[in-house]
């Protein structure tokens, strides 16, 4: 079934950037690029990497597509003895046991809607909609086993920032935002009713990065 959401979404997604294209092909564009720190509630915390294009509707409004990276990596270790070294150093020995890591990639469409505060200054309001997958690996250093884990889902974004014009065609950002999406994954083999697995990725997040093109 999530399959199946996922193509028709695909579909829908590439129509409406084709769609678009054709409406907005004399419109003027802008393109972001934004680095932060995201750390959402299933996961640990870690950066954030993103960007987006987008077409100008008019001084206050831009439409676009966007696209963000995040990724952590951690182990988990075991503090096995502890020595005290001639020199009166203090050794500890400690076994790593295990390495998690986390790629988590959404795609989703993105409106932005810009305040005025000043001649070089203004305040934004940014939303989005779209689709998010995570990619989970843990590897067992003990036994050498690993196990990967894919979960999906729709995903819904929400900011505030400022955007501070540094040149006649580029601007300064920083932004708070809220990422509401929780991701899941269906439990394969089972009989009865439907079991899923579910990771709540929702949190909140900083970023700063660069805005060209148009203003």
């Amino acid at each position: 079934m999530k399959k199946i959401l996922f193509v028709t979404f695909l579909i829908l997604f590439v129509g409406i950037l084709i769609e678009t294209q054709v409406i907005l092909a004399q419109a003027l564009s802008t393109t972001t690029f934004k680095v932060g720190y995201f750390d959402p509630k299933g996961s640990k915390s870690g950066f954030i990497f993103g960007g987006s294009y987008s077409w100008i509707v008019d001084e206050s409004v831009d439409i676009g597509i966007a696209v963000d990276y995040f990724r952590k990596k951690h182990t988990e270790e075991t503090e096995i003895a502890e020595s005290i070294n001639p020199d009166g150093t203090v050794e500890k020995e400690i076994r790593k046991d295990a390495e998690f890591t986390t790629n988590i990639v959404p795609i989703y469409g993105v409106i932005n809607v810009k305040f005025p505060a000043g001649s070089y200054l203004n305040y934004f309001l940014s939303g989005g909609l779209g689709y998010e997958m995570l990619f989970s690996k843990e590897k067992n250093l003990e036994n050498a086993t690993e196990k990967s884990r894919y979960y999906s889902g729709f995903k819904w974004i929400a900011s505030v920032g400022l955007l501070y014009q540094t040149g006649s065609r580029s601007s300064f950002l920083a932004e708070l935002f809220y990422d509401g999406t929780k991701v899941s994954r269906d439990k394969k083999n089972e009989t009865g009713a439907p079991v899923r697995y579910e990771v709540d990725l929702s949190g909140f997040g900083f970023r700063i990065g660069v805005r060209m093109g148009f203003h």
